[in-house]
């Protein structure tokens, strides 16, 4: 039977999954992301990965790759990426994939892969113009419009994270409303606190004042920067990912509440969701070229006969 392999590297673990030709999930894990000189230690632990893969999957006809930095979308080169991946400008993962096993391979940003994800299977289903954001150690976005990615000229559309720069602080919107930014506050402002976001709202429902006033300032902030998306793009909808995503309710009405502070009354037209795919959406948004391929190649084959 035919199978797709795709692979997410986040800045702890990289995950992986087969997939079927009905796109269902046969198997799923991760490994630990090697840490430093990401240059040459990720490009190793894919294939390490890989070659685990295809020894118990021999029938698999192609590799999608999802990554943090800007990509090149034709030569899958990665041409921009900040100081947490040192070494990593300049590795392209389609090649190392392509030269070692001969194998199809697509190379996608995490954001762009999540968003495209969520738009097959799950909360931006039949959506033509959306934008989804990303919380997590930093922030990242991607817009659809029309139906299609936009990646911009530079390939550098949606990094939203980058936007609404203090001087005052010297912070970005990523530096003052990620998950990482609301850790380091709750560290300051909770004594003894050494948890994560999950106990925060867990503590905030119990009524624990101090957590919910940390978590208001934070989705004002979450606020802030949706605002922007709104007031630029006019999505039918923002997606909201990341792990904090889980929240659902509890994370989106009260950045719903804060939205109205920045847009003009009544402006705003844009719905807010919770990401459906969790941590698998990056999963299926770099193998869904190939279904698409597979449809097409299906279709021409009906006309044919």
């Amino acid at each position: 039977m035919e199978n797709w392999i795709g692979i997410d590297i986040g800045g702890t673990d990289m995950k992986f999954a087969v997939f079927n030709r009905e796109a269902e999930i046969v198997r799923h894990g991760s490994v630990p992301t090697p840490q430093g000189d990401a240059g040459v230690r990720i490009p190793e632990a894919v294939e390490a990965v890989l070659a685990s893969l295809l020894g118990r999957y021999p029938n698999s006809s192609g590799v999608g790759i999802s990554t943090a930095g800007v990509v090149h979308p034709d030569s899958g080169e990665i041409v921009f990426s900040g100081p947490t991946l040192p070494g990593y400008r300049g590795t392209n993962l389609k090649r190392v994939v392509e030269d070692r096993f001969g194998l199809p391979a697509n190379v996608l940003n995490d954001v762009n892969a999540a968003a495209q994800g969520e738009r097959w299977k799950g909360a931006a289903r039949g959506v033509d113009h959306f934008f989804c954001v990303t919380i997590g150690t930093g922030i990242g976005g991607a817009l659809f419009s029309e139906g299609k990615l936009v990646l911009g000229p530079h390939f550098r559309a949606g990094e939203i994270g980058h936007s609404l720069y203090e001087k005052g602080s010297g912070t970005t919107y990523e530096q003052r409303a990620s998950m990482s930014a609301l850790l380091r506050r709750a560290a300051d402002e909770l004594p003894g606190f050494s948890g994560s976001g999950r106990e925060l709202f867990a503590r905030a429902g119990e009524g624990d004042a101090a957590c919910r006033r940390l978590l208001d300032g934070w989705t004002e902030e979450i606020a802030r920067g949706l605002a922007e998306i709104v007031l630029l793009a006019d999505p039918e909808v923002i997606v909201v990912g990341g792990g904090v995503s889980e929240q659902k309710e509890l994370l989106l009405e009260p950045i719903r509440g804060h939205l109205s502070a920045y847009l003009p009354e009544g402006f705003c037209r844009t719905s807010l969701k919770p990401a459906e795919l969790g941590n698998r959406a990056a999963l299926y948004g770099v193998i869904y070229p190939y279904f698409i391929r597979e449809m097409e190649r299906s279709n021409d084959g009906a006309q044919l006969g």
